[in-house]
């Protein structure tokens, strides 16, 4: 009824246009085929890639298989987000009190 396009045409070009626009970049939207101005290679490898992620995690393991990485580094952001809503509220607090020490130093 009111879901299907009034003609074929329209659903043609429609699936065209998305399909082209797919073909002019990779799926994960890095071109892992780029060079640089000086004509360098800026590929990395994946392994390269976890072997960063292992060296921004405080877990010195180097035994993590790469789920294992991801999962770690999941609870990292985790444990990070929290100490920073944690530092955020104790600020608050502390801009809190200080405001109302103000106050009741000028009554």
């Amino acid at each position: 009824m009111g879901s299907r396009p009034k003609n074929s045409s329209s659903l043609r070009l429609r699936r065209s246009r998305r399909n082209s626009s797919n073909e002019k970049r990779p799926k994960n939207g890095v071109d892992n085929n780029s060079t640089n101005a000086a004509g360098n290679d800026n590929s990395i490898s994946i392994s390269e890639k976890l072997e960063a992620l292992k060296q921004l995690l405080p877990v010195n393991n180097d035994e993590l298989k790469a789920d294992q990485l991801f999962e770690e580094t999941a609870g990292y952001i985790v444990l990070l987000r929290t100490q920073i809503f944690v530092l955020q509220k104790l600020l608050d607090f502390c801009d809190d009190a200080s405001g109302q020490s103000q106050h009741i130093n000028a009554v």
